[in-house]
């Protein structure tokens, strides 16, 4: 039986109250590569962005360069326990990066796997389209066996062997299968080939998913069309933070599991309590211009990756990727530190305030 709750902290105080944890999902490391194509749509949102992308573009070939999320695992997990311990939960944090798994496996030296399970964000090409897998709680000792198999399918499609795959991953005790963020589009896709490929996905694989995500980057129209999604087909829903930045997950999952195998038995049972966090009221604008700040700031705490250009790569005509501390030997282009400087300036308190006021009616959190 299905039995789902939705709640906001900021609507009902005490929504984390009677429960022993707080569960947080799909967040990104530095294991992440993030492509750059996307760059020109957001930031759009900043104002004169456009301009400072229409200038570069003539320059640069977006589709070749692609950057990775500031934090460490070790960072980046303590950065989402933090919050969860400040609601009064104990944290389970899954960390799923794109297609790789070294984030969970590097935490397994200090933590438990009960605590810090092995996850990815799985890459999963369907029907012309993209979808995007979260595979929480990878078994010890087959985490790797399994990773290679769903990154070969990513590499070479085969709708043949897909559904051994997904089988196999679904009867796996202790382990979730997520379709993440359903309705998002990959740059490039186009609505109906997307909304085409979703429905047969969902028509061939829904019984062997164990939730949709409801995700805290994502818009409350999107998040409601999810949930009407899931009731369509009868799956439960489960919070997604898509963490990539410096805020940590404005969606979560509450629960009274001591380790996340029991927090996945309770999902695939059909039981999932979510609560969204006060930052996923802010005007999406302003949430982004923040995370590019967090992406484009110093982190002198990191050597080697210090500056937002030690952690962005550019591939070379050479074919070589390389950092674009390294393509840029001799100094920042005016247009890029410019573009830096901009957003520096955007998130500056006054002005997120100001841009938060301009925005909060038409970009804001709305039932």
């Amino acid at each position: 039986m299905k039995h789902d709750r939705v709640q906001f902290l900021w609507l009902e105080p005490a929504a984390a109250q009677g429960f022993r944890a707080g569960v947080s999902l799909h967040g990104h490391t530095l294991h992440s590569k993030e492509c750059l194509s996307f760059l020109p749509r957001y930031v759009g949102y900043i104002p004169g962005g456009g301009l400072l992308l229409r200038a570069n573009a003539r320059h640069t070939d977006f589709s070749r360069a692609y950057w990775t999320p500031p934090l460490t695992p070790a960072s980046a997990l303590r950065l989402e326990q933090e919050q969860l311990e400040s609601v009064g939960l104990a944290p389970l944090v899954s960390l799923t990066d794109h297609d790789d798994i070294e984030a969970g496996l590097s935490l397994q030296v200090t933590h438990r796997r009960s605590e810090a399970p092995v996850s990815v964000e799985w890459t999963l090409p369907f029907g012309g389209s993209i979808l995007h897998l979260g595979i929480h709680n990878l078994p010890a000792k087959l985490d790797r066996a399994w990773l290679a198999a769903m990154t070969e399918h990513t590499s070479t499609p085969s709708e043949e062997l897909l559904p051994a795959i997904i089988h196999g991953l679904s009867e796996t005790p202790g382990l979730l299968v997520v379709l993440n963020h359903p309705f998002w589009l990959e740059e490039g896709v186009d609505t109906a080939t997307h909304a085409a490929a979703l429905t047969r996905f969902l028509g061939a694989y829904a019984r062997r998913l164990h939730a949709l995500e409801l995700n805290g980057t994502r818009s409350w129209k999107e998040n409601r069309d999810t949930i009407a999604l899931a009731e369509e087909y009868r799956l439960p829903i489960i919070s997604g933070g898509d963490r990539h930045a410096g805020e940590p997950s404005a969606c979560i999952n509450v629960t009274n599991a001591s380790t996340f195998a029991e927090f996945a038995a309770e999902v695939r049972d059909g039981h999932s309590n979510l609560v969204f966090l006060p930052q996923y009221r802010e005007p999406m604008a302003t949430r982004v211009v923040d995370a590019i700040w967090d992406i484009l700031r110093a982190y002198p705490e990191y050597p080697g990756r210090e500056q937002w250009t030690d952690r962005v790569f550019y591939e070379c005509p050479d074919g070589v990727t390389r950092p674009l501390s390294a393509v840029w030997s001799g100094g920042v282009p005016w247009l890029a530190r410019a573009g830096a400087r901009l957003v520096e300036l955007v998130a500056t308190r006054g002005m997120r305030s100001a841009l938060r006021l301009v925005l909060a009616n038409r970009a804001g959190f709305a039932l």
